[in-house]
């Protein structure tokens, strides 16, 4: 039966049990035997005390190792004893209620295409893990990790999207290690698929002019504000007519992808920029693009689709690398996100400072971010003139 001692320099109660098999087992119970109390009768009271759980503890592990205990039932009396030793209740996180907690938690701070991948990754792995979806999140281990990373290869994504959902992955379980709710982190201990990072390229100049001279209302302000401003597909067609400030040159509006951070960006129009906004039909706080920007960016008729075909129209030819598995995607190295491409490389190609580069481009952290204060508009402007005109 199970009991409990005082060991040789040790201040706490270790309780004694034996498994189905029976081996004894030991285990300390973090419960002083002799505590320290300012008057001589509290002290007796926590003596009894201590004593009285230690020896409940001793005699819970024994039904659980002999398998008396079911695990929900085990749960509620640990939980139990936490209250009257800690005066607190013991919580379990669940693994599906966690993990869907804290990509609902991740909708709210980061832009909408980032929260749907989020819910994407951690819906894919709560199918992956099954019926152990319902047990704690310390249950989960490398080898349920691993299958996962297996599901989605088998399934024919590319190694490179597998490893984007580890990353998304790791950041609920780093979370759970910093909240005491699990000891390890199950991502990191399994194996990362190799692969060649995806990456776009850029257009050349003669390109873009191109793209511009071919594209039809909306899309040729959309294709400005990207070779122009270096931003993402999604901004440019956000753009309305309170982000444009024609008489101080400058357009302001905040990036989604970064809106968490909460600062602007402005910068100053190119001419060639500045002269196509001065040609549209101004009306105050309006879309600059106001079908685009009501338009989905993915799927057969989304944005990017409607851009592959204006590529196509100017006889811009695509770079394309073949999608691997029944659910693999085909990856387009030329897309409106090269456009971002090109306007970094015509800057360091007019020989703008990494910093300045940095800034005009949006891409932040918080030690650069102290010297970008810094930096004058004028700087700015005078690299947005370095950037060539269209041809």
């Amino acid at each position: 039966m199970a009991s409990i001692a005082k060991l040789p320099r040790r201040r706490f109660w270790f309780a004694f049990y034996r498994d189905a098999a029976g081996r004894q087992h030991c285990k300390s119970t973090k419960l002083p035997h002799s505590p320290g109390a300012a008057d001589h009768k509290t002290r007796v009271d926590l003596v009894a005390k201590n004593k009285r759980l230690a020896t409940e503890i001793a005699l819970r592990l024994e039904e659980a190792e002999r398998g008396n205990a079911v695990e929900s039932h085990l749960r509620k009396v640990l939980a139990e004893i936490s209250v009257r030793v800690n005066s607190q209740k013991l919580e379990f996180a669940i693994a599906r209620k966690f993990l869907n907690d804290w990509s609902d938690r991740a909708a709210r701070t980061k832009s909408p295409a980032t929260a749907i991948r989020y819910k994407g990754t951690i819906k894919k792995f709560l199918e992956s893990l099954g019926s152990k979806a319902e047990a704690t999140l310390a249950d989960i281990t490398a080898q349920d990790v691993q299958k996962f990373v297996a599901s989605r290869l088998t399934g024919g994504r590319n190694p490179t999207t597998v490893m984007v959902d580890l990353k998304t992955l790791n950041a609920p379980f780093a979370l759970a290690m910093r909240q005491g709710l699990i000891l390890t982190n199950p991502v990191p201990a399994a194996d990362a698929p190799k692969a060649e990072k995806e990456s776009r390229e850029p257009f050349t100049w003669e390109q873009v002019g191109l793209l511009i001279q071919h594209a039809k209302g909306e899309w040729k302000t959309a294709i400005m504000l990207g070779a122009f401003t270096g931003q993402r597909l999604g901004d440019c067609v956000s753009m309305t007519w309170a982000n444009v400030d024609l008489d101080n040159h400058v357009i302001k509006f905040r990036p989604q992808k970064t809106r968490h951070h909460k600062r602007d960006l402005v910068l100053p129009l190119h001419p060639d920029l500045e002269a196509h906004l001065k040609s549209l039909p101004k009306v105050e706080g309006a879309p600059l693009s106001p079908t685009l920007g009501k338009a989905t960016i993915g799927g057969r008729s989304g944005l990017s689709r409607q851009f592959q075909d204006i590529m196509a129209t100017a006889d811009v030819k695509k770079v394309s690398i073949a999608a691997s598995g029944e659910q693999g995607r085909m990856f387009n190295k030329l897309s409106f996100h090269s456009l971002r491409h090109t306007y970094v490389s015509q800057l360091a190609n007019a020989g703008i400072a990494p910093d300045v580069r940095q800034l005009l481009s949006g891409h932040s952290d918080d030690k650069s971010h102290a010297i970008y204060t810094h930096t004058k508009l004028e700087t700015l402007k005078k690299a947005i003139e370095a950037l060539p005109r269209i041809p």
